[in-house]
């Protein structure tokens, strides 16, 4: 154990040094996030580290959970999901989820917080699978009128000659702007931090150990951590951080797995005179090291090549890579931002084209060019919108877009065609058309995805177009039609934003 470890076991130990468990009790939690149906073994994260077959899989994770419960039949063990079960693969669009729900109830999921992307097939799909799953799904402050979400603010799990062990789950409040507007219709969000300090407390005196199960992001988590010390631990979600050691705020460990099944956290406890010791953590890679459960590795390759059958078509050729990475496309200018922005410029005749870099779900890289990448990239089914926005009103877009903190790898950054925008410390430092300044009074035509038009990511300024008018065409389709003329697929950077000085 390294020493920089040993300190944070020693201060997660510190946390609950007035719980009273029993002791020689022993439990391990194992946990995971940001799923987004990704079934299979993850190809896209195979080719941006070169693994030959994939990350992540869930017949390998099923395996491994398998395999840690075994080691000890006596020995407690959890399996949270940190959230975000939706949306990213081609079965997760077609079966919305349900395949899914169905195998983590085989694999034993003792507990789920709801995630943002739980909406994005509408209410009523996240209703469906709530009924499905053997599992509760939690989150103490979302809330929907006029009928109830199937979700429990908390869950107290007190097994024999275990620990106590208490969840609350918190989802962000980006839940209302990070999909379609018209899911979050009735949906009312409280403030993760106020809704905590109100129910960790009588949590707190039921369980040997307070976790909250949180799809909030890294920063409102140390947020969380520094406003209530009384929390233990944290498993997080959202930003798809891989935190290969506990992020340690105050006496709060917070943890967090990456995403879709690249990796699965081991945390061990032991209690000792009433008190939480011997504490080990392990971030674990689902890699080709890792043996696969067969019965569960038959059953996905089943509904794959049920939801793929006809994608492997080749429409052809990408000559650079089309990078969908957080990295690259949340934090500025992007070549699959460009090249997107571009077409729909080109076929709308619009002056200026948005896109929002949350739209932009994985990555294509050079080569053939299959209709299975390109859904893959694009599963909202989002609708190219033209319309009127003035002057002023493009610039409020991108004072919102300049705001986003980058660390952050904000879904809401604008990919741009049409103009040229600077940021500097978080704000616009400059914007201007290619030709010359924005008109604040003057009407552009602009183009954009319908989730931005109606006011996703919080740009509210752009649901005042004007003349607005649903294309009819796919994001999806734009690219795969000019891939499948021939359009040479190879662009470049060219400065349209930058970070810095004016």
């Amino acid at each position: 154990m390294t020493r920089l470890l040993a300190c944070l076991l020693s201060l997660l130990i510190h946390g609950v040094a007035d719980a009273d468990c029993r002791t020689g009790a022993t439990v391990t939690l194992l946990h995971f996030n940001d799923f987004h149906g990704q079934l299979e073994p993850d190809t896209d994260a195979a080719s941006a580290t070169g693994h030959p077959v994939g990350l992540g899989g869930l017949a390998r994770l099923a395996a491994t959970v398998a395999r840690v419960r075994a080691e000890n039949p006596d020995r407690p063990v959890l399996l949270l999901f940190a959230g975000d079960l939706l949306q990213g693969t081609v079965s997760s669009s077609l079966f919305l989820g349900i395949p899914d729900v169905i195998l983590f109830n085989r694999m034993g999921v003792d507990a789920a917080v709801m995630g943002n992307h739980e909406f994005d097939y509408g209410q009523d799909v996240f209703r469906r699978l709530a009924g499905q799953a053997d599992f509760p799904f939690l989150s103490a402050n979302i809330q929907t009128h006029p009928e109830p979400l199937p979700v429990q603010p908390s869950l107290v799990i007190d097994r024999p000659d275990s620990p106590t062990v208490a969840l609350l789950g918190l989802t962000t409040p980006e839940l209302t702007t990070a999909t379609h507007p018209r899911n979050a219709v009735g949906v009312s969000v409280e403030d993760p931090v106020t809704v905590a300090r109100r129910l960790v407390p009588e949590l707190r005196e039921q369980a040997d150990l307070v976790v909250v199960l949180s799809h909030l992001g890294l920063t409102d988590d140390r947020r969380l951590a520094q406003a209530i010390p009384e929390i233990d631990l944290i498993v997080g979600g959202h930003n798809h951080f891989v935190l290969e050691q506990p992020v340690l705020e105050g006496d709060v460990v917070i943890v967090q797995a990456g995403e879709r099944g690249h990796w699965l956290g081991r945390l061990d406890l032991a209690c000792r005179e009433g008190r939480l010791e011997r504490t080990a953590y392990r971030l674990l890679p689902m890699d080709a090291s890792v043996p696969e459960d067969p019965e569960m590795a038959t059953e996905v390759a089943r509904i794959v090549a049920e939801a793929e059958s006809g994608l492997a078509e080749e429409i052809g050729m990408a000559a650079v890579d089309l990078s969908a990475r957080r990295e690259d496309i949340r934090r500025g200018e992007a070549v699959f931002g460009n090249l997107m922005a571009d077409l729909a410029r080109e076929v709308t005749l619009a002056d200026v084209a948005l896109f929002n870099a949350g739209g932009f779900r994985a990555s294509i890289p050079a080569g053939p060019v299959t209709l299975k990448q390109v859904y893959q990239a694009f599963p909202f089914r989002n609708e190219l919108v033209v319309g009127q926005l003035t002057g002023a009103q493009l610039i409020a877009a991108l004072q919102r877009s300049a705001a986003f903190d980058p660390e952050d790898n904000p879904g809401g950054l604008l990919q741009v065609s049409g103009l040229r925008y600077v940021i500097a410390d978080r704000r616009l430092a400059s914007a201007s058309l290619q030709d010359g300044p924005i008109d604040p009074e003057r009407l552009y035509q602009v183009v954009m995805p319908d989730f931005l038009a109606a006011g996703g990511d919080g740009y509210a300024m752009l649901t005042e177009m004007t003349a607005p008018v649903m294309t009819g065409r796919l994001i999806s389709d734009l690219l795969i039609d000019a891939i499948r003329h021939g359009k040479t697929i190879a662009p470049v950077l060219d400065g349209r934003i930058r970070r810095g000085s004016p």
